[in-house]
């Protein structure tokens, strides 16, 4: 279950339109968000949805805005990040790459997980 809804979606990217996949992107991009909450701890509900208003929020902009990262991208399976440089002929295409991974994430989304203080690393003992 995504984060924010195809509503949302179309209210975020506005005046641009929405992709006609906008359940899948979105779907994606919690997938994504997912991937960097990896040991956070948030009430959720049954359906594992965060139920403080804080937590919601903060997913649901870290979600917008690497749904809005993968429309620009137009790559939802990361296939395009497998490659920095393609020729076709005589046109050349080059991808700008930051260390040794091509971003997956939007620095959007980090940013609204960052200041939501979602990303905190470090490690609490009892």
């Amino acid at each position: 279950m995504a984060y924010a809804t195809e509503q949302q979606l179309i209210d975020y990217l506005a005046p641009d339109p929405a992709p006609a996949n906008a359940a899948k992107v979105l779907d994606r991009a919690s997938d994504d968000i997912d991937g960097l909450l990896i040991g956070a701890v948030y009430d959720t509900d049954a359906d594992g949805m965060p139920t403080d208003p804080k937590v919601q929020a903060a997913l649901r902009k870290a979600t917008l805005a690497q749904a809005e990262y993968l429309v620009s991208t137009g790559d939802l399976t990361g296939a395009q990040r497998q490659w920095r440089s393609v020729r076709l002929g005589d046109a050349e295409y080059t991808r700008a790459t930051t260390g040794t991974e091509p971003g997956r994430i939007a620095p959007s989304a980090l940013q609204a997980l960052r200041v939501a203080g979602a990303l905190n690393r470090w490690v609490v003992t009892w």
